[in-house]
């Protein structure tokens, strides 16, 4: 696919963790994580660790969804950000999405971005993560009112409800949440994205709401 047939199409902001394997030969396969950007009906921007050159052939799974059938249309130059180095990558699907399929996708994409789109406080402290009788012990990374990344070893799969046990600073009094896993990367990367998954909330008492909302505002608890 062409880069005008790429830009062809309105391109959609959605920053979400991505799988991209890359056919370097016959042969040879790498599988890379990143971060997926901007989307639209004729293709992607995809961050990278390193340089995929035009016009590896390319299999792109956004969050879970997918596989999607791609080729580097552009790449670079490198850019430092707040993940570490990156190369961006413009992909060409070899197929252009329908406008009702691309509509499905986005949906689903948006729906697992929503816990990115509330302003995000740099957090590290323990939380207790339940799946039916199944207790794990991991690492708060950020929090905001409407949910949270969790650091784990052992992401739970996408769609699971779980229940999350914690305690903010400056509060003596725990926290028990619902929550949905709404996307997980089971791996580190080379530029640093760690292993875990991104939680939206469910139906938050107007009490955990609040203590919530006083913990990002800076404001103590009573």
């Amino acid at each position: 696919m062409s880069l005008s047939t790429v830009r062809r199409y309105p391109r959609t902001q959605i920053y979400l963790p991505s799988r991209c394997t890359a056919f370097l030969s016959h042969e040879r396969a790498v599988t890379l994580e990143g971060k997926t950007d901007t989307v639209g009906r004729g293709g992607l921007r995809l961050l990278l660790p390193t340089l995929l050159k035009p016009p590896t052939p390319v299999t792109v799974r956004i969050a879970g969804e997918g596989p999607l059938q791609a080729r580097v249309v552009w790449a670079g130059p490198t850019l430092r950000t707040d993940l570490g180095t990156v190369v961006p990558h413009g992909l060409g699907f070899v197929e252009e999405i329908s406008e009702f399929s691309f509509a499905d996708l986005l949906g689903a994409l948006q729906e697992k971005a929503q816990v990115q789109r509330s302003p995000r406080l740099p957090v590290r402290f323990e939380v207790a993560v339940m799946v039916g009788e199944t207790l794990q012990r991991a690492t708060m990374l950020n929090l905001s009112a409407t949910g949270a990344f969790i650091m784990t070893p052992a992401p739970i799969a996408a769609d699971q409800e779980l229940l999350l046990h914690f305690t903010l600073p400056w509060s003596r009094r725990p926290l028990h949440l619902c929550g949905r896993v709404v996307w997980q990367n089971s791996v580190r990367s080379t530029n640093g994205f760690q292993p875990g998954m991104g939680i939206a909330f469910r139906d938050l008492s107007p009490e955990a709401a609040k203590a919530l909302q006083d913990f990002l505002r800076g404001i103590p608890a009573r």
